[in-house]
């Protein structure tokens, strides 16, 4: 952009032949978190370093797990670096404690050829003390979101409908408690006998009307607070019975998913546990029993000492519950060295 242009703020459209419009509109491209890069820069990293931790950054963003299974070979080449000088790199990361790398053992079709390490990209425990020191992504507030939506309509006062009955009035109103059960004995010491035994039925069924007597002693006054009364008795809430209490059972743990790096682990531990020819098929009993079985109310460290010395002992069995074709996470098929 010339300077003329920035003067007169005449700026011109993005031309779709510009190769770094092409870039950026059509080539994938990588997110680094700014805290994190700093943070890297600030220990000094070397180059090969860095382009190994955010290869395996980017490919664990991808997976959702931040874990990856790449071939020590495979990540020499995506970074050109030498193999000694990716070995290098990895013993740096590890000690940096940005990342974690385990091993998942022999290849299951193949006893005599090592796995591929699988590795863990991790946030640095210095920078993850001080994560929340540094500036956050401006996001859309409350009054933008409102400005979009449009202005807000006033809120109208609520009236009753015009064919809503009136509010029941309590006939005693403004007297004490002790002052209302006089009031209300002078009332039903003056029924007689079929209009107190009516009045106690409507008290009970929630009836708002009595059949007084021709000759009531009950003057006019005192019918229309009595039936006030009952409409007042029939309009209040009526408590709920509380539900029975119910005999308190064993909470359920959620099911959970081990992740590639965890999985790497089981599969290690369980090959140094039994024979190669079982070890596949009491790996996937093993992690079915974590993930949604019995061992999954268990911590993941103690489901996993639980499963394996019930293997080394002879007394492991296949769960009653999991279904014949159930399948891990596979790992990846290509062979790797450890780093």
């Amino acid at each position: 952009m010339s300077t003329e242009n920035l003067r007169t703020g005449s700026v011109r459209p993005e031309d779709p032949r510009d190769p770094r419009v092409r870039l950026v509109r059509e080539k994938y491209f990588s997110l680094r978190p700014k805290p994190l890069e700093r943070w890297l820069w600030a220990q000094g990293i070397p180059s090969s370093a860095e382009r190994v931790f955010w290869l395996h950054w980017q490919e664990g963003m991808t997976q959702g797990d931040w874990c990856s299974a790449l071939p020590i070979r495979r990540v020499a080449a995506e970074c050109q670096l030498d193999v000694s000088t990716v070995t290098r790199a990895y013993q740096w990361l590890i000690r940096a404690g940005c990342l974690r790398r385990t091993d998942p053992g022999r290849q299951p079709g193949n006893p005599f050829q090592q796995a591929t390490a699988v590795t863990e990209v991790r946030v640095p425990r210095e920078l993850l003390a001080a994560i929340d020191r540094h500036p956050s992504r401006r996001r859309k507030g409350a009054g933008e979101a409102s400005a979009v939506a449009g202005p807000r309509t006033p809120e109208i006062a609520a009236f009753p409908a015009p064919n809503a009955p009136p509010p029941v009035q309590d006939p005693f109103a403004g007297l004490s408690g002790r002052e209302r059960l006089r009031a209300l004995s002078v009332l039903t010491r003056a029924m007689s006998a079929d209009e107190r035994r009516q009045y106690d039925e409507a008290c009970r069924m929630g009836r708002t009307h009595v059949h007084f007597d021709a000759d009531s002693r009950l003057s006019a006054e005192e019918r229309g607070r009595v039936l006030q009364q009952l409409s007042a008795l029939a309009a209040a809430p009526r408590p709920r019975p509380s539900p029975a209490p119910r005999a308190p059972t064993a909470a359920v743990a959620p099911a959970r998913t081990l992740s590639l790096f965890e999985l790497a682990r089981l599969r290690r531990d369980v090959q140094a546990a039994s024979s190669p020819a079982d070890a596949p098929e009491l790996m996937r009993q093993v992690a079915w029993s974590i993930q949604e079985g019995a061992l999954r109310r268990f911590g993941l460290p103690h489901a996993l000492n639980i499963a394996l010395k019930k293997i080394r002992e002879g007394e492991w069995t296949r769960p009653n519950r999991m279904p014949p074709n159930w399948a891990c996470a596979p790992s990846s098929p290509e062979p790797c060295g450890p780093a």
